[in-house]
């Protein structure tokens, strides 16, 4: 395998490692760091709302906080994997079926693991907002390089002209 190819392959690892780390947190340390997105989140909509918030509509939208980060950091991740594999599987849909699989499981096993810390627990709906994280991040792949390419076939198509 080419060191090249090796190379693309560290973003995803380093994306797992970033995601591991998030899953060790107790749930106190979880609860913390979400919670001072929380509080900055609050402080613009009381200023926009220009009242205070009752508890129900709080805990909605630190739900909500916890769900989007989800779904990023596995759009990241999906982004990331096809990347890797892209010069190890030609054929881009089964590059993306492929890094879909790979993101799938990593997303149940890092529920697996989340059960195995204190305070968490496991989640097949966080594992269904993982997938569409990663599913988001590997077609906004596909879509940015298939601008790429054509971009690439245009120029070629130009040179050949003005060589003619």
């Amino acid at each position: 395998m080419k060191r090249k190819t090796l190379l693309k392959f560290i973003p995803m690892i380093i994306m797992m490692i970033i995601i591991f780390m998030f899953s060790a947190m107790p749930s106190e340390e979880s609860g913390e760091a979400s919670g001072k997105i929380l509080t900055e989140v609050l402080k613009i909509v009381e200023s926009i709302k220009k009242t205070g918030l009752d508890q129900a509509t709080i805990n909605r939208i630190h739900w909500l906080i916890r769900k989007c980060a989800h779904f990023t950091e596995y759009a990241v991740f999906g982004w990331f994997t096809i990347y890797a594999l892209t010069d190890l599987v030609k054929n881009k849909w089964a590059a993306c079926i492929f890094s879909e699989a790979i993101v799938f499981v990593y997303a149940v096993s890092d529920e697996i693991h989340q059960y195995l810390v204190p305070g968490r627990y496991m989640s097949a709906g966080d594992v269904g907002i993982d997938s569409l994280g990663a599913l988001f991040g590997i077609w906004l792949f596909v879509i940015f390089h298939r601008g790429k390419k054509k971009k690439k076939v245009t120029e070629r198509v130009k040179k050949r002209r003005r060589n003619d």
